[in-house]
């Protein structure tokens, strides 16, 4: 059985810590591919705050070039409406079948708002997730959070992994548009990007 790890996000932009968060996740948890999904519409962004979707999958793509058996898809980009996971995951279980086991990859910051999304529990019938905190965190939403009884008999399909890097894509805008170096940041082909295309100024 394959074992698929599933990156979503606005990637905007995507940067070194998506990187990083999809490496050490494959590596911990032995997984075949890594398939990168940016939103179309995402439902919790307000409008105008997040760049056009083929700057931001251009930039994906970009980003994981050369890199084996690591790919991007179109899925929510192409489609109408807000994107939501649930709807992304029952879409890639009928894709895949029994022939794979789906692991939704994300940071902390996500999963902490997780019942605020459409049928989350919902989500636990079609993957697992494996969830990047970042150095230092504090995890008491988190623990709160699998307190609650819905979520108490799924806590052994949630699975925590401390990362090194710390980079946050609202810190990089905010450093972009302030004019401030980002190359610590960003791999430097996405860099080069946003520098030609002129983005988040």
């Amino acid at each position: 059985m394959k074992r698929i790890g599933i990156m979503g996000g606005t990637f905007n932009p995507v940067h070194k810590g998506h990187l990083a968060l999809a490496r050490a996740a494959q590596e911990h948890f032995a997984l075949d591919e890594i398939v990168f999904i940016p939103s179309g519409t995402p439902p919790h962004k307000a409008a105008g705050k997040v760049l056009n979707k083929e700057e931001r999958y251009a930039m994906v793509k970009l980003a994981i070039k050369g890199k084996k058996n690591w790919s991007a898809s179109r899925l929510e980009l192409d489609r109408p409406g807000y994107s939501y996971a649930i709807d992304t995951f029952a879409t890639l279980k009928k894709l895949y079948g029994r022939r794979a086991k789906l692991f939704y990859i994300m940071g902390l910051d996500s999963i902490t708002e997780l019942l605020d999304w459409k049928k989350p529990l919902e989500l636990f019938k079609l993957c697992e997730f494996i969830v990047g905190t970042r150095p230092g965190t504090r995890l008491r939403t988190f623990r709160r959070l699998v307190k609650f009884p819905p979520l108490q008999k799924e806590v052994d399909k949630i699975h925590l992994m401390e990362l090194k890097e710390d980079v946050s894509a609202s810190e990089i805008r905010a450093k972009l548009k302030a004019g401030k170096p980002v190359g610590r940041l960003l791999p430097a082909a996405i860099a080069a990007y946003i520098k030609v295309k002129g983005l988040y100024r």
